[in-house]
């Protein structure tokens, strides 16, 4: 009998309480870190803080624009602790200055 692939192990995503009360005071939707983390294109290690950045473009308060969502893994799931609208420039500046590291996201 094959396997398929529903049957591989998912990521559980799991939200911090931070995050819960930056939803709130950013008026950002629930499912709005959670679709940034499943479609990022670029993935950095953050070197000030230790966790990762996911990057992806989303809608925000009326435009298009770059959100980073900030998480860390465990051995059961993923954390997402925070997400923010990066200013312009923002995500140039922390690659340019080393704070932030390209990182490949492992296959699973």
């Amino acid at each position: 009998m094959k396997e398929s692939k529903k049957s591989e192990r998912r990521e559980r995503i799991r939200y911090a309480k931070h995050l819960r009360l930056r939803l709130v005071l950013r008026r950002i939707p629930e499912q709005l870190p959670r679709r940034i983390y499943k479609r990022a294109k670029e993935r950095f290690f953050d070197t000030a803080t230790g966790n990762f950045v996911a990057v992806a473009r989303a809608r925000y308060a009326g435009k298009i624009r770059e959100m980073a969502v900030s998480f860390a893994k465990d051995e059961e799931s993923i954390i997402l602790i925070t997400v923010h609208p990066l200013q312009e420039h923002q995500k140039t500046n922390r690659i340019v200055s080393s704070r932030w590291v390209p990182y490949e996201k492992e296959k699973e």
